[in-house]
């Protein structure tokens, strides 16, 4: 406000004195921004707009600027001391910075530090100020930060401002008696530090907003008794925010509040600790819509003290932190309507005290937490006028003696799953007789005391999930006394026992009886009432009678009906149900029958017995898998069930066996466990084990793999014929061409080559190898089977050697150690280790051959499958398996000019030894665990085909390639494997794996390089293709031979 005089700024600042609730007329005491220039020692004095103004030594008469000198920088230095000048003792107008690091003092009723609008104020030193006196005053929009010490006599303030201001202790305020420490007015921001503190006198204030302000306390507050009332914070008016924060103290006397709001929408919250002598208050609140948080603690003293008191409607009270109150006290006040006010912490009062007190209507009050008080409290004390209020524990509560848990005036609905504890004799729950009342019990509801109702209260099992209750604890002079009607609500599950005389209403979830209840049940829709004992005649109106528990008898003495809209559950547990007996007669009245199957299931069932039966159900079973087929029948006192077992038709082949096998078993004994009876056609692919065929066609992939290294009749050295066909180009000759002179070497290698071979001369009888090899097969899955899509893989090393007894005959053996693993599409997989071993003989005559082999393969097999038919079963196997191979082939060799071309003929049989083994559960139930019946399974396969070979000379040897083609027929490609469940020992069957085709075409090229030196490598690629079959493998092969 530039040009605004001291006069108006004075009157606007008294506008806020006037309306607050504390006497502080004498605060704003304005200063003269007129005063003759000083002459002392801070200069220059007098200073135009824009300069720096320093203070040092002592200045007797202070600095004032002059009327429209502004952003001026006045620094008192550390060694400066500044007296007033009659009025102020450093005084600017608008937009200057002033920082004090000296010493600055004035007498009563005056100002350490007076500046206009925006402005920057700093205090780093020490301002001092009588009675009546301002520390620092301030108008609009300025910036005030303490980091020293202001000292302020009675009735004065250490810091005041007007609207809209920023202001920051994190030094030392101190007032005296009926004084201030921060007087503010609209919308400012307040902070005191953590490293700031407060501190008045008896009546004084803290900190005091006017409207909208926002106060954070991290520091220390402490404040003196007050004669009247007052506080460590005070805001009135509407729309402030207070926050003391969890390092922030505050600490005031007798008829004191820690903080004290008043007005619609305050805002109050404690995450430090607060505490208030006798008739004092934690957090006072006067107003509608208040919202008030405490997190941290406050501790009030006796006589009517309150830890938190709030006055006016719509209030929302949160308290997590600790309250503790002495005698007399209040934890939680409030008075008003429409409010919510929670304890989830902890309250603590003396003698007298009680823990959570409301007045006012349709109030929300609940309790999660701790409340303890002590002889004559009273827990929670809630108070109607004209509406009911809900009052709400799921925490604990205890009273001494004398005392009430809870204490309910003027109707409310009362609800329980925590614990009370009233002394020995009295109430923990007491309503008065002054209005509906209703109690309702949730599970985990512990009641040590008195419950006593005005005679015509209501009493209900609620909540949500399961409870026990014994009814023979409700009657006149009981426990439970003074309730006339009688109700199960919500959807939880309530398990009552002993023996009761009351008629029930069930209105939600279950009442499961375990006793005997003399009066009338009525079940209304939402509702189930079953159980076993005895109940007097029953009504059941839209809602579900459901007998056992899970299976038992039910008795009706009396009569039983149902409406059509009604529904009767029966529960099946292998040969037992559920089961009402009805002394009367029973009315049907169409109703629905639900049968829910437990474990197993049988096929004939006697669900009802009555002496009258003069109606049915509805002939519509429900509640059953669509496999489980069920009807009723009836005779003049019985009702039957009968189910019948159908997986249905669209099967395919495997998913026949399984269902087969399960409805045979089901037919033949009358019994079936649900899980298998409810089987759909995902599960029952799942239940036939088909992964267990994966092992069968990787072990045969296994065998012919080794097989082919023992039987490569043009391996590395083995061939007996003069050699490839030789290419005698010279283009291909290596390091020469036709047109250029060739070295020895070169001449050498062509006339070996050119001329005619020489005999061999038989010298080299030992071959020693060793190859790697592996190879990965896809085989497809055939829908009208029900087989699926099939992966599986081998990788092996082996080692071997050959001894050549003449030049048309050699022989060897070999070892192999290897690995294979295997898949069934979203079903399960499998691995094994491997060993092998085997021998082999191979003659030529001439251009002929013939070679024959024997192996042995042992595999160290484990499979695991997962089953998600109910929930997640992983089940595993692991076995040891053996397999024997054979193979024989036979061929003649045609020398052309460029390539050498063998057709040739082989028989191959392979025989997989599997044993009985059975499954185990890894994870979930073993309630789909097969047992594998022993099998051999023979693989035979025939090969015609064509070799074909071509030779080049390299630099120090000769380099040939090869490459095959031929047709496979196999014999035997089914892969099948028997199974049986473990828990049904009946229920066998049969389940296909992915078959191969019969016939396959067999392809293969390699590249073999011989050396001079008795070395040898060779690659080789190998596929095999069907309409259903990818297959491809590879071999490498070093060998050495001298």
């Amino acid at each position: 406000m530039r040009g605004e005089g001291p006069r108006r700024r004075q009157d606007r600042l008294r506008r806020y004195s006037a309306a607050s609730l504390v006497s502080a007329s004498a605060l704003f005491v304005g200063f003269s921004l007129w005063t003759a220039p000083a002459n002392a020692l801070c200069a220059p004095d007098p200073a135009s707009s824009g300069q720096t103004v320093t203070c040092s030594g002592t200045d007797v008469d202070g600095f004032q600027a002059g009327a429209g000198v502004d952003s001026l920088n006045v620094n008192v230095l550390s060694t400066a001391t500044v007296n007033d000048n009659g009025t102020v003792s450093i005084g600017v107008n608008d937009s200057n910075t002033v920082t004090n690091s000296g010493r600055l003092s004035a007498g009563s009723g005056l100002t350490g530090i007076g500046v206009g609008n925006f402005n920057t104020v700093t205090n780093n030193g020490i301002i001092t100020v009588l009675d009546n006196g301002l520390g620092i005053q301030a108008i609009d929009h300025n910036v005030i930060t303490n980091a020293g010490t202001i000292t302020s006599g009675d009735g004065g303030a250490a810091i005041s401002v007007g609207d809209n201001n920023t202001v920051t202790n994190s030094g030392g305020l101190s007032v005296g008696a009926s004084g201030t420490g921060i007087f503010s007015g609209q919308t400012n921001t307040i902070t005191n530090a953590a490293t700031g503190t407060i501190t008045g006198g008896n009546g004084s204030t803290g900190i005091f907003v006017f409207a909208g302000g926002t106060v954070t306390n991290a520091g220390a507050i402490t404040v003196g008794d007050s004669p009247g009332f007052s506080g460590g914070i005070l805001a009135i008016n509407a729309g402030n925010t207070v926050t003391n924060t969890a390092t922030g103290t505050i600490s005031v006397g007798q008829n004191a509040a820690g903080i004290f709001m008043q007005g619609a929408f305050e805002t109050a919250s404690n995450f430090g600790a607060i505490t208030a002598g006798d008739f004092g208050v934690g957090i006072a609140v006067i107003g509608d819509d208040a919202k008030v948080t405490n997190g941290g603690t406050i501790t009030a003293g006796d006589s009517g003290s309150a830890g938190i008191s709030v006055q006016g409607d719509r209030a929302t009270i949160s308290q997590s932190g600790t309250i503790n109150v002495g005698l007399g006290g209040a934890g939680i006040a409030y008075g008003g309507s429409s409010g919510t006010i929670t304890n989830s912490g902890r309250i603590t009062g003396a003698d007298f005290a009680g823990g959570m007190v409301v007045f006012g209507d349709s109030n929300i009050v609940t309790n999660n937490g701790t409340i303890t008080v002590g002889a004559a409290g009273i827990g929670m004390d809630v108070t109607a006028f004209t509406a009911t209020n809900q009052v709400v524990n799921t925490g604990t509560i205890t009273v001494g003696a004398n005392g009430v848990g809870i204490s309910v005036s003027g109707g409310a609905s009362v609800f329980n799953s925590g614990t009370i504890n009233a002394a020995t004799g009295f109430a923990a729950i007491e309503f008065c007789s002054c209005g509906p009342n209703t109690l309702t019990l949730g599970p985990g509801s512990v009641i040590n005391g008195f419950v006593l109702g005005a005679g015509a209260d209501t009493f209900q099992l609620g909540g949500t999930g399961k409870g026990t209750f014994d009814l023979s604890l409700i009657g006149s002079g009981l426990q439970y006394d003074g309730f006339t009607t009688f109700n199960k609500v919500d959807n939880s599950t309530w398990t009552v026992t002993g023996t009761g005389n009351q008629d029930w209403n069930v209105l939600g979830g279950t009442l499961m009886l375990a006793g005997t209840i003399n009066g009338t049940v009525t079940v209304a829709a939402g509702g189930t009432f079953g159980g076993v004992g005895t109940v007097g005649t029953t009504t059941v109106n839209g809602g579900t009678l459901a007998p056992g528990n899970p299976t038992g008898t039910l008795t009706v003495s009396g009569d039983l009906s149902f409406t059509s809209a009604s529904s009767y559950m029966v529960q099946v547990t292998g040969a037992s149900s559920g089961l009402t007996v009805i002394t009367g007669t029973a009315t049907l009245g169409g109703a629905t029958v639900v049968v829910v199957p437990n474990g197993s299931v049988a096929k004939h069932y006697t669900i009802l017995n009555a002496a009258t039966l003069p109606d049915t159900f509805n002939p519509v079973v429900s509640g059953l898998s669509p496999n489980l087929k069920a009807s009723l029948s009836y005779d003049p006192n019985n009702v039957f069930l009968d189910l019948a077992l159908s997986y249905g038709s669209g099967l395919n082949v495997n998913q026949q066996n399984v269902a087969n096998a399960l409805t045979n078993v089901f037919n033949s004994t009358g019994s079936l466990p649900v899980v298998l009876a409810n089987l759909s056609p995902a599960g029952l692919t799942q239940a036939s084990g088909e992964p267990a065929t994966g092992s069968q066609q990787t072990t045969f992939d296994a065998m012919n793999l080794f097989l082919g290294l023992l039987t490569d009749v043009f391996g590395s050295g083995r061939s007996g014929t003069p050699g490839a066909t030789p290419f005698a180009d010279d283009a291909n000759a290596y390091a020469a061409t036709g047109r250029g002179a060739r070295d020895k070497a070169a001449r050498d290698a062509f006339a070996s080559i050119y001329r005619k071979a020489p005999a061999a001369t038989f010298e080299q009888r030992w071959d020693v190898w060793a190859a790697g090899y592996g190879g990965s097969q896809t085989t497809d899955g055939n829908a009208a089977l029900g087989s699926n899509n099939t992966s599986s893989s081998v990788y092996g090393t082996a080692v071997g050697l050959d001894y050549r007894f003449s030049p048309s005959t050699i022989a060897g053996f070999a070892l192999a150690g290897g690995g294979t693993g295997f898949s069934v599409n979203g079903l399960g997989w499998g691995r094994s280790d491997l060993f092998q071993a085997g021998a082999f003989v191979r003659h030529t005559a001439g251009p002929a051959y013939i070679t024959a082999a024997l192996a042995y393969g042992w595999q160290d097999v484990t499979t695991n499958r997962i089953v998600t038919a109910a929930g997640v079963d992983q089940l595993r196997a692991q076995f040891n398996a053996n397999a024997f191979s054979g193979r024989v082939e036979g061929g003649y060799r045609h020398a052309t000019q460029w390539i050498g071309l063998t057709p040739y003929a082989a028989l191959q049989a392979t025989k997989f030894s599997l044993p009985n083994y059975s499954e185990f559960a890894v994870v979930g139930s073993n309630a789909f665990a097969l047992n594998y019946a022993a099998k051999d399974v023979t693989s035979t396969r025939t090969e015609l085909g064509l070799r074909a070979d071509r030779s080049f000379a390299a630099a120090g040897g000769l380099m040939t390639l090869r490459g095959r083609v031929a047709w496979a027929h196999d014999y035997n490609p089914d892969r099948t494997v028997g199974a049986v469940f473990q828990t049904l020992p009946g229920a066998a069957f049969v389940v296909n794996g992915a078959a191969l085709a019969r016939d396959s075409a067999l392809t293969t090229a390699s590249v073999q390089m011989n050396w001079m030196n008795g070395w040898s490598a060779s690659a080789t690629f190998e596929g095999e293709f069907s309409n259903v079959t990818r297959s491809y493998a590879g071999k490498g092969v070093v060998r050495y031979a001298w």
